[in-house]
């Protein structure tokens, strides 16, 4: 199939599209959503003001768009790391929260985070809070399929339980934490605990 001079153009038009997008989610992090001028964004995705405008109207517009396609990633990760085959439950549960969580850890601009999230919030809806609850879900999902839910069903905790016990741990070390290396260590003592915990 030959490809013609118009889907060429719109095919560079699309990587151009994202290249903006993968470059104003960091510029967002950095500066918060407030801060943030078109001008920042077009020169760190070295265009002009003007060319920025030929594909993204509003700052807002490009905000909404980083922010789902960052979600998305962040879901797809987490999936992923749930789906795989070879690691025990512990790492694919360690590696579902990682991907949710560990991006945030010591990267510049986590003082922006609270701004930005109450602006995602503004702009688009609860789609943060349906990350959060769609990763719980699966991490119940893959605690009952692993057989660690069962173990403490005699304790009256469900997999549901255990997936949001697991997902504020995740949140409170984000936090905490100096570094991706120090998550994975307090992390996987949480995951051990749930995977291994003796219920009498």
């Amino acid at each position: 199939m030959v490809e013609t001079p118009d889907r060429a153009a719109s095919e560079a038009a699309k990587a151009r599209r994202a290249a903006i997008v993968a470059t104003a989610a960091g510029v967002f992090l950095r500066y918060g959503f407030k801060k943030t001028s078109m001008d920042d964004l077009a020169r760190a995705a070295g265009l002009s003001r003007q060319g920025l405008y030929l594909h993204f109207p509003t700052k807002e517009a490009i905000f909404k768009e980083a922010l789902l396609q960052m979600i998305a990633n962040v879901r797809a990760a987490s999936r992923a790391a749930l789906a795989q085959d070879d690691p025990s439950i512990e790492d694919r549960l360690l590696g579902a929260f990682a991907a949710l969580h560990c991006g945030e850890i010591g990267r510049s601009g986590a003082e922006h985070m609270s701004e930005l999230l109450a602006t995602s919030a503004e702009l688009i809806g609860p789609v943060v809070d349906e990350l959060e609850q769609g990763l719980v879900a699966d991490v119940a999902r893959a605690l009952r399929t692993s057989g660690v839910a069962a173990r403490w069903k005699p304790a009256g905790l469900s997999a549901k339980d255990l997936a949001e016990h697991l997902y504020a741990a995740s949140y409170g070390l984000k936090h905490r934490v100096a570094g991706p290396a120090e998550y994975h260590e307090h992390m996987r003592v949480a995951v051990r605990i749930v995977c291994r915990g003796a219920v009498v």
